[in-house]
């Protein structure tokens, strides 16, 4: 993954590259909560980072059910 000028990337990424599965959902969380503030925030989406928050969410939602399912 490249680096990305979006507040958020930073937890996303954080979250999509952790190998220890004891840590991954608190990156998650982490993830999704950064997620939640940038789309609350006063600053508006542009449709290059509302795109890149849908390929987030979505990849975050994989993570999670990998990670509750114990299959990583």
């Amino acid at each position: 993954m490249s680096s990305s000028p979006y507040s958020w990337f930073a937890a996303y990424r954080s979250a999509a590259l952790e190998t220890n599965f004891s840590r991954l959902y608190g990156r998650i969380d982490r993830a999704l909560r950064a997620i939640e503030q940038r789309l609350d925030g006063p600053t508006k989406l542009d449709d290059a980072e509302f795109a890149e928050i849908q390929a987030a969410l979505r990849a975050l939602q994989l993570l999670s059910t990998d990670e509750q399912s114990g299959h990583g």
